[in-house]
């Protein structure tokens, strides 16, 4: 099916964490846009990071996006820098710009050239006309102007990259869209989308005869990001200085800032503290360390920009937890050892003031829909971390696990956009 100009129906799934693209183009259902992934082979989404690359002998300051991004920043050996969770900075008001090897980008920029790359390694011609999900609250937007920021930015952010016929969609409405396209009767479904920043909701009535009729929605600016943070708070912070003193001249011995920790448990905050001001604190630091080892290793960690391997050890934790109830977790790098016992328990433990938040927002969606908890034929979740066990828990308790049910979670959302791009 296309859409009424005639062309292929796009839709565009930019996440916090991961991002893809699917079509609808009169071939069959959606399928997702394959895109350049690792030793050759393709992938159907892409990491969203940037890794920009200083400007040399062989010619200016370059830049890419995804999968590239990772191999480039891999073999750069710590020249370039790596950017994530652009995503989160589109509704700050205190986010206007950063500066990378001395050029000045604002978060429309950062995005922008990360769809441009998008673009350019699609091998369909994406057009410039698309569907492109949004979160029910995006991260970090506490008033309704924070959310117009949002919105606007990333409208001009896909105007940058040639994009220029938007529609905005809510994220859980569109994984509607991409579940209501297998079934042959219709339900009641709790949509429950847990991205890398926010977890959304929506209660649709689905199906062959209804499509998608949404009766709420409603979301919460936390979902995997949260949780790496309460590992970072646990394990990694800890290992790193956080909680230790260091000796003042004069004034004896005073805290080590908690805002550099702050600042480590946001993944897309830790190339900021690569700054001339915060290598001079650390020096002023570590010449008084009460845990000198811990700050040396911190000083590793933002010199060489290990946010890349740490988040990786972060997530390898979290998979290993979803198998089983102990496991450990390991970083060796060069000038940075972590090592630590972690389990499911304390895992759950660490997240559990982000589960109160998700369980208020499906109460929220329930309550905004004037539906009953057992009036829920299905709870669809998606999203990578709906695959989290404790996420899993907090539903199957309120529903039942056996009316859980999920399945592409990392692309459901791009295809339920091209399914309602084709309806446009």
């Amino acid at each position: 099916m296309r859409n009424q100009s005639g062309a292929p129906a796009l839709g565009l799934d930019f996440g916090t964490t991961n991002s893809s693209i699917a079509i609808v183009d009169g071939s069959g259902p959606a399928r997702v846009v394959p895109l350049p992934g690792r030793d050759g082979a393709t992938t159907g989404h892409w990491r969203t990071v940037l890794c920009f690359e200083p400007a040399s002998d062989e010619g200016p300051m370059r830049s890419s996006a995804g999968a590239p991004a990772i191999e480039r920043f891999a073999a750069s050996e710590g020249s370039a820098r790596l950017l994530q969770s652009i995503k989160s900075h589109l509704a700050s008001a205190s986010f206007v710009d950063t500066v990378i090897f001395g050029r000045k980008f604002r978060v429309e920029d950062l995005i922008a050239t990360y769809l441009r790359a998008l673009r350019a390694s699609s091998p369909i011609d994406l057009g410039n006309k698309l569907v492109v999900g949004r979160p029910v609250r995006y991260w970090g937007a506490d008033t309704q102007a924070d959310d117009d920021r949002a919105v606007a930015r990333m409208r001009s952010a896909l105007a940058l990259a040639g994009f220029d016929e938007i529609t905005f969609a809510y994220e859980p409405v569109a994984a509607a869209h991409a579940y209501a396209a297998r079934l042959d009767h219709d339900e009641v479904v709790l949509i429950a989308d847990f991205g890398g920043g926010t977890s959304d909701f929506s209660v649709v009535e689905v199906g062959p005869r209804k499509g998608a009729n949404v009766l709420s929605n409603s979301g919460v600016g936390l979902a995997g990001d949260a949780f790496d943070s309460r590992v970072v708070d646990a394990v990694i912070a800890p290992a790193l200085g956080k909680g230790s003193r260091y000796r003042v001249e004069m004034s004896g011995l005073a805290p080590v800032p908690s805002w550099l920790y702050n600042n480590l448990r946001r993944w897309h905050h830790l190339s900021l503290l690569k700054s001339g001001e915060t290598t001079r604190l650390l020096a002023r630091i570590i010449d008084g360390a009460v845990d000198r080892h811990g700050i040396e290793q911190l000083i590793h960690v933002i010199d060489d920009d290990l946010g890349l391997p740490l988040h990786g050890a972060v997530e390898a934790t979290k998979v290993a937890l979803s198998n089983t109830g102990d496991t450990a977790f390991a970083f060796d790098r060069p000038g940075v050892r972590i090592a630590a016992p972690v389990t499911r328990a304390g895992f759950d433990g660490w997240i559990a003031p982000e589960l109160e938040a998700i369980d208020a927002a499906v109460d929220e969606a329930l309550a905004a829909a004037g539906v009953e908890t057992g009036a829920i034929d299905r709870v669809f979740a998606t999203g990578g971390s709906s695959l989290v066990p404790a996420v899993r828990a907090t539903l199957a308790a309120r529903f039942g696990a056996e009316r859980i049910v999920g399945g592409e979670e990392l692309t459901s959302v791009a295809a339920g956009l091209a399914e309602m791009a084709a309806r446009l």
